[in-house]
């Protein structure tokens, strides 16, 4: 895997300063990994862990950086290795927890456990603390429950005409309902090139700059169309599907539209008797796929999600012609929903 991060996307991720540290990480020299003291302070074993490990095997290091930045680094940082407890480790894990931040919690769980079993590997330490621990036992084996929201037929008829109502510019408006209508998650919207859409074949060249990094085809269905089509107006001459006002040359946000929406279900006419997420968009259209007797397999395709077992070696079926049904299916869907 490329040692080079997509910095525009990595600040979104996380911050400046992860981003700057990850460079650093990134420039380090066989030299000065040659020259690190075989006792190491945990900062110093943590850039080195950075720079084989993290930014080599994950897609989006700045995540898993950010996480021990923030909650690992002031707590550790000029502790040796050696030197550290499970108690240690425990101690911020259960702040984490006590504050609500399970997610976190588990994130530093992880990271910390992978941190000091490649200690372990590397010889800087015996064994590591965190070895028999799983992580089922972090918070009580308390998890984030899955969401479960998805909008009905009343509700996508409240969500595409809510854009209407709220001042907000067209960009952020048909961005908005193109992740409705093409089921893509939000920041693949967001993030999306004016050279990807393909009108004249009516096929949206995604590539692999999505969550599983596969390559993707997704053809344009009529609703779809017309989204597309309005973003290039709004957009004028920028590469972006969907241009930041605020910074020249630059996609917008990608919590833009997630923002906008929580705003305008605060107002008194939203008309929505429960609160949604636009990430909770995606999973509508996935429950809308199986009313409408989309097969598995084509449904599959369209939300990218991996394939199972063998299928993921032998089966190299593009399905593009599968899925342009399914999405004229699924846009004619949306037409009955939304009313005038």
């Amino acid at each position: 895997m490329s040692l080079d991060l997509d910095h525009q996307k990595a600040i979104e991720n996380s911050s400046v300063e992860t981003v700057a540290y990850l460079e650093q990480c990134r420039a380090m020299s066989g030299k000065q990994l040659l020259d690190a003291p075989d006792e190491m302070t945990f900062e110093m074993g943590f850039r080195i862990f950075t720079r084989l490990s993290l930014l080599v095997t994950r897609r989006r290091p700045e995540i898993a950086v950010h996480c021990v930045l923030i909650h690992i680094m002031p707590m550790l940082q000029s502790k040796q290795i050696a030197a550290i407890k499970r108690s240690d480790i425990n101690k911020i894990i259960n702040g984490l927890v006590l504050d609500g931040k399970i997610v976190q919690s588990r994130r530093v769980f992880s990271v910390m456990k992978q941190f000091l079993s490649w200690c372990e590997f590397q010889g800087h330490i015996e064994t590591s603390p965190l070895a028999s621990i799983s992580l089922n036992k972090v918070a009580g084996g308390v998890r984030m429950k899955p969401r479960e929201r998805i909008l009905s037929d009343e509700e996508i008829n409240l969500f595409w005409t809510m854009w209407d109502l709220a001042d907000v510019d067209d960009c952020t408006k048909w961005a908005a309902r193109l992740i409705l209508c093409s089921a893509r998650r939000p920041d693949e919207v967001l993030r999306a090139r004016r050279s990807e859409f393909d009108l004249d074949r009516d096929v949206w060249n995604q590539g692999t700059r999505n969550k599983s990094a596969r390559r993707h085809t997704l053809p344009i269905s009529p609703i779809m169309r017309e989204c597309i089509e309005s973003l290039f107006l709004a957009g004028g001459n920028s590469e972006w599907l969907v241009p930041s006002k605020r910074r020249e040359g630059n996609p917008v946000s990608k919590v833009l539209i997630s923002q906008a929406s929580r705003r305008i279900q605060g107002l008194s006419y939203s008309g929505f008797n429960e609160p949604f997420e636009i990430r909770d968009l995606r999973r509508t259209a996935r429950s809308a796929f199986s009313r409408l007797k989309i097969s598995q397999e084509v449904a599959r395709q369209i939300m990218n999600h991996s394939p199972e077992g063998l299928d993921n070696v032998y089966n190299k079926h593009d399905y593009l012609d599968e899925m342009a049904e399914a999405m004229l299916k699924y846009s004619t869907f949306l037409r009955s929903c939304i009313k005038g």
